[in-house]
This record gives C-alpha cells, sequence and structure tokens, in this order.
C-alpha cells in the first residue's frame, strides 16, 4: 500500500493535451535527467573523445521548459553549445518525451542559457515564455517543428 501525496504544481499551470492533464515539471524533469544520463553514459577507449565528453557535459544545460500552441506542446531546452549540438539535441527531447510520457512533441526550441524566464522565487515562467516565442523574441539557437 502506498500512502503518499505529491505536489507538483498548481493545477492551473497543467497542460491539456488529447483530453488529459499533464503537469510541466514531470516533463521537464523527465528531458533533464534523460539528457543529463545520455551525456554522462558515453564510454570510449579514447583518451581524447574521453575529454570531448567530460567538456561537452561541463559546458551543457538541461534546463527546460514546456507549455502548449495550438494543441501542440513545445519543449523549450536551454543549451550553452554549438548549433550542432542543438540539431543533436533534438532527436533526444523528441525520443525522451515519447518514451517517459506518450506524448508527441510538436516544437523542440534550443535556446541560450538564462533565457528561460524566472521569477524571484526561482519558479518558471512558462507564460511569459510562450508570449516572447509567439512574439518570436526568444533568438534560439535552433527551431524544430515537428
Amino acid at each position: 500500500r502506498h500512502d503518499a501525496l505529491f505536489v507538483v504544481g498548481s493545477l492551473d499551470e497543467t497542460l491539456e493535451l488529447r483530453g488529459l492533464r499533464y503537469h510541466p515539471i514531470d516533463i521537464e524533469t523527465s528531458v533533464g535527467e534523460n539528457l543529463k544520463n545520455i551525456y554522462t553514459s558515453v564510454r570510449t577507449s579514447d583518451y581524447y573523445a574521453q575529454q570531448a565528453v567530460v567538456v561537452a557535459i561541463n559546458h551543457t544545460c538541461f534546463y527546460s521548459a514546456v507549455f502548449t500552441w495550438t494543441n501542440l506542446l513545445v519543449v523549450v531546452v536551454e543549451l550553452s553549445g554549438s548549433e550542432q549540438e542543438a540539431l543533436d539535441l533534438v532527436p533526444l527531447v523528441t525520443n525522451v518525451v515519447l518514451k517517459e510520457h506518450h506524448l508527441i512533441v510538436g516544437v523542440v526550441v534550443i535556446v541560450d542559457p538564462g533565457v528561460i524566464p524566472i521569477n524571484s522565487r526561482g519558479e518558471k515562467q512558462r507564460m511569459h515564455l510562450r508570449d516572447s516565442f509567439l512574439a518570436d523574441q526568444l533568438d534560439p539557437i535552433y527551431v524544430a517543428y515537428n
């Protein structure tokens, strides 16, 4: 028997997709943890390749936020890396969300660190992020429409 209560956020912050409600924090946590695990699980016998992996881990952020836009799930991921790394990140994000939550990502937006707005309490401002996305003010590294 499991007696537990998990508070994952306000009901008005939930996303409604295909008639079901999802908490953004669940999807964001899955994206962050899985991408971190993918980068850290890369092993190789080549010393220089190992150093490149360590550099990639140290210089990569996996801070993310999600919102909906015209019945599409939009995932925004902060990345301090090159455009090629952003291109490599898109299928990883899409696969993680599909595998963990059985949702199809409509848009993946890769942005520089610090773009996702945070309030003074450290909470993500998803609606401000959504408004910036719709007003084309994010200046993304890469945007993929699936």
